[in-house]
């Protein structure tokens, strides 16, 4: 709170008079009598100092310094009183003023100092009570607006009062409510919130932008982050206009900070969809575009990590649900036929899998494996299941706690037993024609096939001339009816020799 100096000098009781430099917008927060030649040390804040010139020497040296040295110490205007040492303020004062471009005023004789403090103490006290009734009646149009409209009448309230834009953000940081119609606030705001949200603490962050400034304030819910409140403004805020923002930024809250209960039903409610996700066909748009609603976006492809274990214990779904809420990163749990399947963003899975896998273990969950697919695009989820548990069969079969399907080779997609048996029988008449006609067919024929067709690196590994090879090619394909020219022949006979039975 200030007072603005041109207001006190439109107070006509008290008869001042401005005799060098501006008054708009010098704003002053106190008013006090000071006859000391230096009264700077004893200065404070944005004040308006009263002197008489009692101590104030005659000479012109010495009344130039005093105003320069006023001016240094951030003085904002000069109130000299006439009529007692001075009849009127001396020249070379009132020349360094101007120079200066501070402030002067005349007091006449007739006004006291007194008068001038109590002014501007009750104006000071005027505004304080301005602004808390401003305040009330702020917090009465809002908590309206909150009811009739929720977080969309929050923020449009507070954009309309602080002609600012306002955005509110969920703890994934998904657009609930925005003042602006400009997507490009939106976007900006968005941007700045990716980039503070990984090390985000309680509080209030302020960013420079090209829209001026962007303060993001985080929203405490009981249990923990719940939000963000952006207000994007071009002009620095004021004390009211901070508790204007403080009164939005709880009922925000309030809005967003669930009870137990709803928070348990917003869970199943996540799970009820990806089992949806899963058991439905891949063209499913109505069923996906509800994922924006747990914080996936539009273009966010996904990665689903199924944990299995030859018995699901029943609290594991409870352990990764809290696990992966404390992340605050999007993410879908539910229980499936081989475990509990989990829905997360790409970009998350190399962070979040090892997590999960840490948690189930101080759990004492013991005997799980994690098996994690391929990226998907969000209306392929259903393909991932199935790599997820060749991905989880392949880590359990060499001893690991995770497996992502992404490294996967042919020896761990022909390691399952009944693909190893269909495998074998597509193959075994191409593969049964060679054996017993030469017995160096089988072994000259896989190290063609590893060494990707090249017959100078299968030749040497066989210890044998290229055409010797050839000519052993040549009689593999008359025997078994296939052309190693193509592709889909070659990875028939590859698979069929590493599914042979030993």
């Amino acid at each position: 709170m200030a007072v603005d100096l041109h207001w006190l000098l439109g107070q006509g009781a008290l008869d001042l008079r401005l005799v060098a430099g501006n008054s708009r917008g010098v704003a002053l927060d106190w008013a006090h009598s000071i006859d000391l030649l230096d009264p700077t040390p004893w200065l404070n804040g944005q004040g308006l100092v009263l002197t008489t010139g009692l101590r104030l020497p005659r000479s012109v040296r010495e009344q130039r310094a005093y105003a320069e040295r006023l001016t240094d110490a951030g003085v904002p205007a000069l109130g000299f009183g006439v009529g007692i040492r001075y009849d009127e303020i001396p020249a070379p004062l009132r020349e360094s003023c101007v120079r200066l471009g501070l402030p002067l005023v005349e007091v006449p004789l007739s006004t006291p100092f007194i008068a001038i403090t109590q002014a501007v103490a009750r104006r000071l006290a005027e505004e304080q009570m301005e602004g808390l009734q401003q305040a009330l009646d702020y917090q009465q149009r809002i908590t309206r607006s909150a009811v009739r409209s929720g977080l969309a009448g929050v923020v449009t309230m507070l954009s309309r009062e602080l002609r600012c834009d306002a955005v509110a953000l969920d703890e994934y940081g998904v657009v609930m409510a925005t003042s602006s119609r400009r997507p490009e606030v939106t976007e900006m705001v968005c941007r700045e919130w990716r980039g503070l949200s990984s090390h985000a603490r309680p509080g209030t962050v302020g960013i420079t932008t090209e829209r001026g400034m962007l303060e993001i304030q985080t929203l405490q819910g009981r249990s923990g982050v719940c939000g963000w409140l952006a207000v994007s403004h071009q002009v620095p805020l004021s004390g009211t206009d901070r508790l204007l923002v403080n009164q939005a930024a709880g009922l925000i809250t309030l809005q967003m900070d669930w009870p137990a209960e709803l928070t348990a039903a917003y869970h199943d409610v996540g799970g009820t969809l990806l089992a949806l996700l899963l058991d439905l066909p891949s063209s499913a748009p109505p069923i996906i575009r509800h994922l924006n609603h747990f914080g996936f976006g539009p273009r966010d492809r996904v990665m689903l990590a199924l944990v299995t274990a030859p018995r699901a214990p029943h609290s594991l779904l409870d352990v990764l649900t809290v696990a992966l809420e404390a992340t605050k990163r999007p993410h879908l749990v539910s229980r499936v036929a081989a475990g509990v399947a989990t829905l997360l963003v790409e970009a998350d899975a190399e962070r979040l899998v090892p997590l999960m896998d840490r948690t189930t273990s101080e759990a004492g969950l013991d005997g799980l494996v994690i098996g994690v697919s391929q990226p998907l695009e969000q209306s392929a989820v259903t393909s991932g299941i199935g790599q997820a548990e060749q991905a989880a069969a392949d880590a359990r079969r060499v001893g690991h706690t995770v497996g992502w399907f992404g490294d996967l080779t042919l020896s761990s997609v022909v390691a399952d037993d009944a693909l190893r048996e269909r495998v074998w029988s597509l193959a075994e008449p191409a593969l049964a024609a060679l054996d017993g006609v030469d017995i160096d067919l089988s072994p000259s024929l896989e190290a063609f096939l590893h060494h990707n067709g090249s017959w100078e690196a299968a030749a040497r590994d066989l210890g044998v001339h290229r055409h010797t090879l050839k000519a052993r090619m040549n009689k593999v394909e008359r025997l078994t009816g296939l052309s190693l020219d193509s592709a889909e022949s070659r990875v028939l006979l590859m698979l069929g020799l590493m599914s042979r039975p030993r």
